[in-house]
């Protein structure tokens, strides 16, 4: 045990977890908030699914770019500054989509809003996860990896009651409105860490270097085909289901059991990076995604109306992709060293975006290619799942059970 594993935990680094934690919350209800509103701007605006597929990408183009650029500007300028910087950021550029009344113009907003989103991410992990004791390392970060799935999950579950009185354009003015006061808050609160602590893999080298060339691959490829799935279910799921017969309401409850699951998977990914090393749980966790994405397409064109198995499918899916996602989160945090550990956590979620960006387009032509069927869409999404694989056997160092260690 290292000197900082026997570290007690302080109180500043509670508060500094639970302000990484909101920070990535609120980023999850934002993004997830065109998804969660899209069949009410599809009819009000009279636009096809395949057309809309521009805007829902267009944030993960921004977020490609805010989480390579954000966790180089972290590693460089301090997590808490580009950390309060994304959060403001976002928070602008979700406040401005309420004025707008086209595809176009959104488009763009969400590019500018993706690049805070995509900047949070990398410095909330960093930041969360270095003023805590290294024992506590792959809890925090399955802690911290539920934002965007709580988010979305707040999102379903407040919507019903929000859009009546606010209407959609007002749910973005409220939801923006709280990111830019929360950038403020964490700027005057939060700080630096005082001796950010090298992780497992102790060597410090350049990040693209042949150092880390396993490790970046294999954990890129990973987020990328599991990033694909849950953003591509995150951003069509109410469109497919309503498509298929399910009410709007039906639909955003099938969201939310999906997102639920998806904090419970990433929580249990915790304990599981732990007790089983990382190399068994990427193996079973992308293996278990593929087989219940089949197993849910196939229900879905079958039994259409079966609403609780479709539900238990959706919260099947969220909890195992999840842990696959938040084991990828803790080998970034735990085996790049300090100096470049923003970066990496970067470089691997910016992966995940390009897979995003190629399912968000993708998913409105497959749905309509196939003449409502959700059968092809599925189908490609259980074959990226195998992709996911990679991180099992690509990267040579791997969490050990007791999750402190490289093997």
């Amino acid at each position: 045990m290292t000197g900082e594993s026997r570290e007690a935990v302080r109180a500043f680094g509670l508060v500094t977890l639970a302000l990484c934690l909101a920070a990535l919350v609120i980023d999850g209800l934002d993004y997830q908030l065109l998804a969660l509103t899209a069949p009410l701007i599809l009819a009000e605006w009279g636009v096809a699914r395949a057309d809309f597929g521009t805007a829902m990408a267009a944030a993960l183009f921004g977020m490609a770019l805010g989480a390579a650029a954000g966790g180089w500007l972290g590693d460089k300028v301090g997590r808490v500054r580009a950390l309060a910087l994304a959060v403001v950021l976002f928070g602008c550029a979700t406040l401005a989509v309420s004025r707008t009344h086209d595809v176009a113009a959104l488009a763009a907003l969400r590019v500018l809003g993706g690049v805070g989103f995509g900047a949070a991410g990398p410095n909330a992990l960093a930041l969360g996860s270095e003023w805590l004791p290294v024992r506590f390392r792959t809890y925090v970060v399955a802690l911290l990896a539920v934002g965007t799935p709580a988010g979305g999950m707040i999102g379903a579950a407040a919507l019903p009651a929000m859009l009546p009185s606010l209407g959609w354009r007002g749910v973005f003015v409220a939801l923006g409105a709280l990111a830019v006061v929360l950038g403020i808050v964490l700027l005057a609160v939060l700080r630096e860490p005082p001796h950010p602590a090298a992780g497992p893999a102790a060597q410090r080298g350049r990040l693209l270097s042949s150092q880390f060339a396993r490790l970046n691959a294999g954990v890129g490829l990973s987020f990328a085909a599991l990033t694909a799935i849950v953003y591509g279910l995150g951003a069509w799921m109410p469109s497919f289901l309503t498509a298929a017969g399910f009410t709007l309401d039906q639909a955003l409850t099938a969201s939310l059991t999906f997102n639920a699951c998806s904090i419970l998977g990433a929580f249990a990914a915790g304990w599981l990076a732990r007790a089983q090393g990382s190399r068994r749980v990427m193996w079973a966790s992308a293996l278990a995604t593929a087989a219940l994405l089949a197993g849910f397409g196939a229900t879905l064109d079958a039994a259409p109306g079966a609403r609780l198995a479709i539900d238990a499918l959706a919260a099947a899916v969220g909890f195992a992709a999840s842990v696959g996602i938040t084991t990828l989160y803790a080998m970034a945090t735990l085996l790049y060293p300090a100096d470049v550990r923003a970066s990496g956590i970067g470089l691997g979620m910016t992966s995940g975006r390009v897979g995003g960006i190629a399912m968000s387009f993708a998913g409105g032509y497959l749905l309509d290619f196939a003449g409502g069927s959700a059968s092809v869409l599925f189908g490609a999404l259980a074959l990226t799942a195998l992709l996911a694989t990679s991180a099992a056997w690509l990267v040579r160092g791997h969490l050990p059970a007791s999750g402190l260690a490289v093997s």
